[in-house]
């Protein structure tokens, strides 16, 4: 028996148990599952796969894993509902679907726990049949000294890898929930909040006066927009697909994040990825498929599928190609090497100079297709799959005219991208109207792109190496000592480490923590002497991008605090080994270098949130229609409330807390938190909307990045700016805050001429 028929075989024997004692044909409505009695047991499996794998895949906590499933069940049921009304015995089952119905569109009530329930009753098939099993998780905490509570909750692991794998060459993929479509989906409708697979147009569960808004019919341009991405189709790049196989299987050099992972668990999380892009791209690797897209509350669009889509990692991207080509024409070439230099990671020079290094380099990158593991440099690349991609569709051209073809007839279906530069700043500098920020975001026209996050990284460094050289001299002549004993005794844990139950280990232990104590006060004062000995301007760079691009999108101190934790542990063994402190002290000291440099943007910053505490004094959600698009935006941050959710597994009882929403009670401090970057990435995506409704050529999209074929480039190139400057023409931040009666929280704006954007090369490049 293969795993699908194990796990069918088991959702039936549980639907038995869901009868009446009594009474064998009648079910028993007290079971908290009851409601799925009617369905069949392979559709549960096929529609909720995809919600098993991506939950895996994102490491989630046992209640959103249920609530997800539950929620895939529970359109499942909405799908069914007409050929379930068979009869009159029926009527309690279709009241209670009813109900069900109701409170999901309307996101009130204990629709939470309903789904949980559903959830878990199909959940327990794969406990059952040892595919998955459950692991009670301790959450960590940030520093000696924080605050925060360890968090404690279920997560899902897998017990039985190619068992779970092996389902997806056994259910019918089309039908499976976040799977691509092998045919293009029902358009979305005017008027219809649901959408005939049951999704909503706005993505979880949208505030009822943001759905009262879509049935009056007022989204031309966002119904547009994602119908236009769904009639777009994709096929797999058989050669990338034959490599990326070959890939998972080569001794050496790996493209793949998953192959130098040392974390076990964020390793498994990656392998789930690959492999379920692997054989999702078998099953579809003869022919075209599609994807649903809807948004989120802010206007975003995002695909309605896991893993193989043009929003995933680089392992995705890869793969993809636009199903019908275009031919090149007179600039397709020009922008195709402009987009294989960006995939290999330079694009910090100009547009000229990026295609120069293609042409210069080309030999070599014919050399990476026709011996891609003899000649594995490509695997260095900043997106080595989408490089290699991009080096094979030079190669098929060169073979092409070798052939006798002309370059601006060969038949390109690579998408090709521009994107903002850093989007979040680059909306603030125009809201503002910042002339001072508006070069380093490339809002105006320039030789060479500008650079923000070198700029903070520069700025950042001045400040730590004046720092460095007032720190008191006792603690400046303790640092290396310091430092090395540290090195010495995590060295001593370390060694005993494959046995923690040992004396040699505990004792280790022990002294570790003891020396880290002793030293913690003089520790405190050792980061500006630690950052500055990182003298090599790219790790800066590296160090500074991520808090500086969170910036945009109201990023705080304490969270470049923990960015600047995580992603300098990858850097060098010299960061890994730092102090939590440093990053407390670095993570700061961006934050603040942001605050000062970046005025516009900032004071932006400060007004979002001050329209956040407006509202909160007003008792109402930030809510307003967006300019041009209509997409109606409510923050919906009410406080919740926890119910604990008991379920039984094997004579064990599990419980979990669902939060619950109260129906009005603002939740304010998140409200003042989240506006600044909620609202930004609503403008954002009215721009992103815009942009897909007036192209008359295929589009693909990820968020602030916008795709093409190559022969269409130019036109892209010059149409995101237009619409650019379009969104700003109708001044976008008056016109949010006109509607919530606040105008005069806009603070003086700057003397920028946004429609400058047109002429500038590197804005959307």
């Amino acid at each position: 028996m293969n795993t699908l028929e194990k796990l069918v075989s088991t959702i039936d024997d549980h639907k038995r148990l869901m009868m009446k004692v009594k009474n064998p044909s009648e079910v028993d409505t007290r079971q908290k599952a009851w409601i799925l009695y009617r369905l069949n047991a392979e559709d549960m499996v096929t529609t909720t796969y995809g919600q098993i794998l991506t939950n895996l895949e994102r490491q989630s906590e046992l209640a959103n894993t249920l609530s997800s499933i539950g929620g895939a069940l529970y359109r499942l049921l909405l799908s069914k509902r007409k050929e379930l009304k068979l009869s009159g015995e029926d009527d309690d089952f279709l009241d209670e679907l009813t109900k069900f119905i109701r409170a999901n569109e309307n996101a009130v009530g204990s629709v939470e726990t309903k789904e949980v329930h559903l959830g878990w009753f199909l959940f327990q098939a794969y406990l059952d049949t040892g595919v998955l099993t459950l692991k009670l998780k301790q959450g960590k905490k940030k520093g000696s000294n924080s605050k925060k509570k360890k968090h404690t909750s279920y997560h899902i692991t897998v017990s039985d890898l190619e068992g779970l794998h092996s389902v997806m060459d056994l259910v019918k993929v089309e039908n499976v929930e976040m799977f691509p479509s092998p045919e293009a989906p029902e358009p979305w409708q005017s008027g219809k909040f649901l959408h005939a697979s049951g999704h909503g147009i706005i993505k979880k569960k949208p505030h009822k006066d943001a759905v009262a808004q879509v049935k009056l019919g007022e989204m031309d341009y966002v119904l547009d927009a994602l119908n236009k991405l769904g009639s777009t189709g994709w096929r797999i790049n058989s050669f990338i697909f034959d490599v990326f196989k070959k890939s998972k299987l080569h001794q050496g050099k790996s493209p793949f994040k998953a192959m130098k992972e040392v974390d076990p668990e964020k390793r498994a999380s990656l392998l789930i990825e690959l492999e379920a892009i692997e054989k999702l791209a078998e099953r579809n690797k003869e022919r075209a498929f599609y994807h649903l897209y809807n948004c989120d509350f802010r206007g975003r669009i995002y695909p309605n599928t896991a893993f193989l889509h043009e929003q995933s990692s680089d392992n995705a991207k890869g793969l993809l190609l636009l199903d019908k080509p275009v031919p090149l024409g007179e600039e397709g070439l020009y922008w195709l090497m402009v987009h294989t230099a960006n995939m290999f990671g330079n694009d910090k020079v100009s547009l000229d100079d990026r295609a120069q290094f293609v042409q210069t380099n080309w030999s070599t990158y014919i050399d990476y297709v026709t011996d891609p593991f003899g000649n594995d440099d490509w695997m260095d690349a900043d997106k080595p799959l989408c490089f290699l991609a991009c080096c094979y569709e030079l190669y098929m051209l060169q073979d092409f005219v070798e052939e006798g073809g002309v370059i601006d007839d060969f038949p390109s279906c690579l998408p090709i991208y521009v994107d903002g530069s850093n989007n979040g700043v680059q909306h603030l500098a125009a809201m503002s109207k910042d002339e001072v920020v508006a070069p380093l975001v490339n809002l105006v026209p320039q030789e060479l792109p500008g650079d923000v996050y070198m700029f903070i990284a520069d700025k950042t460094m001045v400040v730590v190496d004046d720092l460095a050289t007032k720190t008191p001299e006792k603690v400046s002549e303790k640092f290396d000592e310091v430092f090395d004993k540290l090195a010495e005794l995590k060295g001593d844990v370390a060694k005993y480490s494959t046995n923690p139950s040992t004396k040699l280990y505990k004792e280790s232990y022990a002294r570790l923590q003891e020396y880290k104590n002793q030293t913690y006060e003089l520790k405190k004062g050792m980061g500006p002497i630690f950052w500055n000995r990182i003298k090599d301007r790219k790790t800066w760079r590296k160090t500074v991008k991520r808090p500086v691009m969170t910036l945009g999108y109201g990023g705080t101190a304490h969270g470049m605090v923990d960015m600047v934790e995580d992603d300098t542990r990858s850097l060098s063994t010299y960061l890994r080994d730092k102090d939590y402190s440093w990053s407390v002290f670095l993570g700061h000291l961006i934050y603040k270098t942001c605050k000062k440099e970046l005025n516009g943007p900032a004071q932006m910053l400060d007004m979002f949130e001050n329209l956040g505490m407006l509202q909160n004094d007003k008792e109402e959600h930030v809510a307003y229609k967006q300019v041009i698009t209509g997409f109606p935006f409510v923050q919906v941050y009410v406080e919740t409330k926890t119910k604990e959710v008991e379920l039984y597994y094997d004579n064990a009882s599990i419980r979990l807390n669902v939060a619950i929403r109260k129906s009005e009670d603002l939740n304010k401090g998140k409200q003042k938190q989240s506006t600044a970057p909620n609202v930004v990435h609503s403008v954002d995506a009215a721009h992103l909307t815009m942009v897909i409704h007036e192209a008359d050529y295929p589009v693909t999209v990820v968020h602030d990045s916008f795709g093409c074929h190559a022969g269409n480039m130019n036109h892209m190139f010059k149409h995101v700016r237009e619409q650019f400057v379009e969104l700003y023409k109708e001044e976008p931040l008056e016109h949010i805050f006109a509607q919530m009666d606040a105008l005069h929280l806009i603070p003086t704006k700057g003397n920028l001429d946004v429609t400058e954007v047109i002429n500038s090369d590197y804005a959307f490049a």
